[in-house]
């Protein structure tokens, strides 16, 4: 019945893209101390290359299963969706507050804790629960916009994604874009949660039954592997040129990302949508999917916890292997840790 009724593609494509995520905040560290002629610099801004996709991933993800629905129950929406979302999010500052602060410290000057929840600049990686919050409100109008386009407009919908979102975020993180250019397009407003939602609605698109069939394998493969190659070349070639460990192609909203998360989505449609497994195996393979969220939030602390007590530095030994090494050990710690923690009751409904 589990086979019949489930799309496991995209319980791969979470599993993906959490990997995804954990290799951008692994590949991170030493970037700004190694110099982007080396060896090293080179490997790191490969597999950061490779990484960018994961955040649209998962907004397509979304997209696909909430925008799919008959129809979306705005009252349950709210209070089981966005609630939940809202109190994960607030678990999980407090939690990276009080960890980053220390306890001790924490525990003895609370006002630490609230100037860290409540300050500008809460845990980085949260931003995500932020921007899925914010689109679960909008996604009952999305699914309307969505259900009355016609091809026509549909493309009409994504040219203005590509040269008001994706254009113009890949010339702005240019840093050889002249003053003069890059000045008139700062005067366009910064719009991330419409830019968002155009990858939310994306994964509707996608994940239609003809979207696959329309572009064979061998293309998605071309295309993916052609655009991953020249990103990280390109990206390479002006960190080499400027003497700076730039960033110009990671943005997600830069052309080469669209492209790359668009291809994977395709290809894991392809693949994995129509696929029968054991039912041992669609267990397992579920049980590390619904983790996935809980990975996310608490990879960070792991990676942070792995080089504070084990010492373990990816730019320590040769990045080509160390990078996936870690990768690797903080999904699998992860996973187990929230298998474990989703066994106690209040605490399986926060994490």
């Amino acid at each position: 019945m589990l086979n019949k009724q489930r799309d496991w593609s995209l319980d791969f494509l979470r599993i993906l893209s959490s990997l995804l995520v954990i290799m951008i905040h692994t590949a991170m560290y030493g970037w700004y101390d190694t110099s982007p002629r080396t060896y090293t610099w080179t490997v790191l801004n490969f597999y950061d290359t490779l990484a960018r996709p994961a955040v649209p991933i998962f907004f397509m993800i979304s997209g696909s299963l909430l925008l799919r629905k008959d129809k979306i129950d705005i009252k349950k929406l709210w209070l089981k969706n966005i609630a939940h979302l809202g109190v994960i999010y607030f678990v999980w500052v407090v939690f990276y507050a009080v960890t980053n602060i220390g306890v001790k410290k924490a525990l003895a000057d609370p006002r630490l804790i609230w100037d860290t929840v409540f300050g500008p600049n809460p845990q980085y990686h949260l931003w995500f629960l932020r921007t899925l919050i914010c689109l679960y409100a909008i996604a009952p109008l999305l699914q309307v916009l969505v259900r009355s386009m016609d091809g026509k407009l549909f493309r009409y919908f994504f040219a203005i994604f590509f040269v008001f979102g994706l254009l113009r975020k890949t010339v702005l993180e240019m840093p050889f874009t002249p003053a003069w250019l890059h000045n008139q397009i700062v005067l366009f407003e910064d719009m991330e949660l419409v830019e968002f939602s155009a990858y939310f609605m994306l994964g509707y698109f996608l994940s239609q039954p003809d979207a696959a069939q329309r572009f064979p394998k061998r293309t998605l493969w071309v295309v993916y592997v052609v655009t991953l190659l020249l990103a990280a070349g390109l990206n390479q070639l002006i960190a080499v040129i400027d003497n700076w460990p730039t960033q110009a192609f990671y943005g997600n909203f830069s052309i080469p990302v669209a492209v790359e998360a668009s291809c994977l989505f395709l290809l894991f449609r392809k693949y994995f949508s129509e696929v029968f497994f054991s039912p041992r195996t669609a267990q397992l393979i579920v049980r590390i999917s619904k983790s996935t969220l809980f990975v996310y939030l608490v990879h960070v602390f792991v990676i942070q916890r792995l080089q504070m007590y084990l010492h373990f530095y990816t730019t320590d030994y040769n990045v080509l292997f160390s990078v996936p090494l870690m990768v690797i050990l903080v999904f699998v710690l992860s996973v187990l840790v929230g298998i474990i923690l989703e066994r106690i009751p209040i605490l399986n409904r926060i994490l």
